[in-house]
Protein backbone atom coordinates (compact mmCIF):
# COMPACT_ATOMS: atom_id res chain seq x y z
CA UNK A 1 0.00 0.00 0.00
CA UNK A 2 2.88 2.41 0.80
CA UNK A 3 4.37 1.85 -2.64
CA UNK A 4 1.06 2.75 -4.26
CA UNK A 5 0.86 6.03 -2.31
CA UNK A 6 4.45 6.93 -3.28
CA UNK A 7 3.78 6.08 -6.94
CA UNK A 8 0.60 8.24 -7.06
CA UNK A 9 2.42 11.13 -5.33
CA UNK A 10 5.33 11.04 -7.80
CA UNK A 11 2.91 10.81 -10.72
CA UNK A 12 0.94 13.80 -9.39
CA UNK A 13 4.09 15.93 -8.99
CA UNK A 14 5.20 15.10 -12.55
CA UNK A 15 1.74 16.01 -13.84
CA UNK A 16 1.87 19.32 -11.97
CA UNK A 17 5.30 20.14 -13.46
CA UNK A 18 4.07 19.39 -16.97
CA UNK A 19 1.02 21.62 -16.50
CA UNK A 20 3.18 24.48 -15.18
CA UNK A 21 5.56 24.12 -18.16
CA UNK A 22 2.61 24.23 -20.56
CA UNK A 23 1.19 27.35 -18.89
CA UNK A 24 4.59 29.07 -19.03
CA UNK A 25 4.94 28.29 -22.73
CA UNK A 26 1.41 29.50 -23.53
CA UNK A 27 2.07 32.79 -21.74
CA UNK A 28 5.18 33.37 -23.85
CA UNK A 29 7.70 32.71 -21.11
CA UNK A 30 9.21 29.70 -22.82
CA UNK A 31 12.14 29.66 -25.17
CA UNK A 32 12.04 30.99 -28.72
CA UNK A 33 11.34 27.55 -30.24
CA UNK A 34 7.59 27.94 -30.40
CA UNK A 35 6.97 30.65 -27.81
CA UNK A 36 6.52 33.39 -30.42
CA UNK A 37 8.99 35.48 -32.36
CA UNK A 38 12.53 35.83 -31.10
CA UNK A 39 13.16 39.22 -29.45
CA UNK A 40 15.38 40.43 -32.31
CA UNK A 41 12.46 39.96 -34.74
CA UNK A 42 9.84 41.86 -32.76
CA UNK A 43 9.16 45.09 -34.65
CA UNK A 44 9.84 48.34 -32.84
CA UNK A 45 6.89 50.68 -32.35
CA UNK A 46 8.68 53.41 -34.34
CA UNK A 47 9.39 54.26 -37.99
CA UNK A 48 12.80 52.93 -39.06
CA UNK A 49 15.74 55.10 -40.15
CA UNK A 50 15.60 56.17 -43.78
CA UNK A 51 11.88 56.95 -43.73
CA UNK A 52 10.28 60.36 -43.64
CA UNK A 53 7.43 61.17 -41.28
CA UNK A 54 4.23 62.48 -42.82
CA UNK A 55 3.72 66.25 -42.82
CA UNK A 56 2.03 67.62 -39.70
CA UNK A 57 1.19 70.82 -37.92
CA UNK A 58 0.54 71.11 -34.22
CA UNK A 59 0.26 73.83 -31.61
CA UNK A 60 2.66 73.90 -28.68
CA UNK A 61 1.45 74.56 -25.15
CA UNK A 62 2.84 78.09 -25.63
CA UNK A 63 0.54 78.64 -28.62
CA UNK A 64 3.24 78.34 -31.29
CA UNK A 65 2.34 76.45 -34.47
CA UNK A 66 5.03 73.90 -35.38
CA UNK A 67 5.64 71.54 -38.25
CA UNK A 68 8.47 69.18 -39.18
CA UNK A 69 10.62 72.00 -40.59
CA UNK A 70 13.74 72.50 -38.50
CA UNK A 71 12.92 69.71 -36.04
CA UNK A 72 15.92 67.46 -35.38
CA UNK A 73 14.81 65.48 -32.34
CA UNK A 74 11.35 64.25 -31.35
CA UNK A 75 10.37 62.41 -28.18
CA UNK A 76 6.96 60.97 -27.31
CA UNK A 77 5.95 60.56 -23.66
CA UNK A 78 2.91 59.87 -21.51
CA UNK A 79 2.44 59.95 -17.74
CA UNK A 80 0.62 56.61 -18.09
CA UNK A 81 3.84 55.04 -19.46
CA UNK A 82 6.25 53.92 -16.72
CA UNK A 83 9.21 53.72 -19.14
CA UNK A 84 8.61 57.29 -20.30
CA UNK A 85 9.52 58.75 -16.91
CA UNK A 86 12.58 56.52 -16.71
CA UNK A 87 13.82 57.55 -20.15
CA UNK A 88 13.23 61.31 -19.83
CA UNK A 89 16.57 62.00 -18.04
CA UNK A 90 18.42 60.12 -20.80
CA UNK A 91 16.72 62.25 -23.45
CA UNK A 92 17.57 65.46 -21.60
CA UNK A 93 21.20 64.31 -21.41
CA UNK A 94 21.13 63.49 -25.15
CA UNK A 95 19.82 67.00 -25.87
CA UNK A 96 22.59 68.53 -23.75
CA UNK A 97 25.37 66.40 -25.29
CA UNK A 98 24.11 67.07 -28.83
CA UNK A 99 23.87 70.81 -28.13
CA UNK A 100 20.38 70.95 -29.59
CA UNK A 101 18.66 74.31 -29.55
CA UNK A 102 15.23 74.30 -27.89
CA UNK A 103 13.51 75.03 -31.24
CA UNK A 104 15.08 71.85 -32.75
CA UNK A 105 13.55 69.55 -30.12
CA UNK A 106 9.89 68.58 -30.02
CA UNK A 107 8.37 66.73 -27.07
CA UNK A 108 4.94 65.24 -27.69
CA UNK A 109 3.07 64.49 -24.49
CA UNK A 110 0.08 62.17 -24.65
CA UNK A 111 -2.61 62.91 -22.05
CA UNK A 112 -4.85 65.61 -20.66
CA UNK A 113 -3.10 68.92 -19.90
CA UNK A 114 -3.41 68.39 -16.15
CA UNK A 115 -1.97 64.88 -16.40
CA UNK A 116 1.09 65.93 -18.40
CA UNK A 117 1.88 69.13 -16.45
CA UNK A 118 4.79 67.58 -14.53
CA UNK A 119 6.34 66.08 -17.69
CA UNK A 120 5.88 69.41 -19.49
CA UNK A 121 7.63 71.27 -16.68
CA UNK A 122 10.58 68.85 -16.75
CA UNK A 123 11.12 68.88 -20.51
CA UNK A 124 9.87 72.40 -21.32
CA UNK A 125 13.23 74.14 -20.86
CA UNK A 126 14.85 71.81 -23.43
CA UNK A 127 12.05 71.37 -25.99
CA UNK A 128 8.93 72.81 -27.50
CA UNK A 129 6.02 70.85 -26.02
CA UNK A 130 2.96 69.64 -27.90
CA UNK A 131 0.14 68.04 -25.92
CA UNK A 132 -1.98 65.47 -27.72
CA UNK A 133 -4.82 64.49 -25.42
CA UNK A 134 -5.31 61.13 -27.12
CA UNK A 135 -3.02 58.78 -29.02
CA UNK A 136 -3.50 59.11 -32.76
CA UNK A 137 -3.10 62.89 -32.71
CA UNK A 138 -1.51 64.60 -35.74
CA UNK A 139 2.13 64.20 -34.64
CA UNK A 140 1.52 60.62 -33.43
CA UNK A 141 0.05 59.71 -36.84
CA UNK A 142 2.81 61.51 -38.74
CA UNK A 143 5.42 59.35 -37.03
CA UNK A 144 3.37 56.14 -37.31
CA UNK A 145 3.71 55.28 -33.64
CA UNK A 146 2.61 51.96 -32.22
CA UNK A 147 3.83 52.46 -28.65
CA UNK A 148 5.60 54.63 -26.10
CA UNK A 149 8.17 55.91 -25.39
CA UNK A 150 9.53 56.72 -28.84
CA UNK A 151 12.46 58.84 -30.01
CA UNK A 152 13.48 60.10 -33.44
CA UNK A 153 16.58 61.86 -34.72
CA UNK A 154 15.98 63.65 -38.03
CA UNK A 155 18.54 64.91 -40.52
CA UNK A 156 18.43 68.36 -42.15
CA UNK A 157 16.05 67.04 -44.86
CA UNK A 158 13.57 65.68 -42.30
CA UNK A 159 14.51 62.03 -42.90
CA UNK A 160 14.75 59.81 -39.84
CA UNK A 161 18.41 59.03 -39.18
CA UNK A 162 17.77 57.19 -35.92
CA UNK A 163 14.78 55.89 -33.99
CA UNK A 164 14.04 53.72 -31.02
CA UNK A 165 12.34 53.31 -27.70
CA UNK A 166 15.23 54.79 -25.76
CA UNK A 167 17.62 57.67 -26.47
CA UNK A 168 20.61 55.31 -26.29
CA UNK A 169 19.33 53.70 -29.52
CA UNK A 170 19.87 56.98 -31.41
CA UNK A 171 23.15 57.69 -33.15
CA UNK A 172 25.51 60.15 -31.52
CA UNK A 173 24.16 63.63 -32.08
CA UNK A 174 26.37 65.94 -34.07
CA UNK A 175 25.97 69.61 -33.20
CA UNK A 176 24.85 71.70 -36.18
Amino acid sequence: MTYLIIFVTVLSVLNLLLVLALITRLRGGGDARGAGPAPEHIPLPVLPPGTTPAPFTATTRDGEVVDAGGIRLVGFFSPACSLCGERLPALLDYVRRGRFRRDEVLAVLIGAPGEVAELAARIGPAARVVIEEEPEGPVWRAFGLRGLPAFYLLDERGVISGSGTEPAALPAAEPV
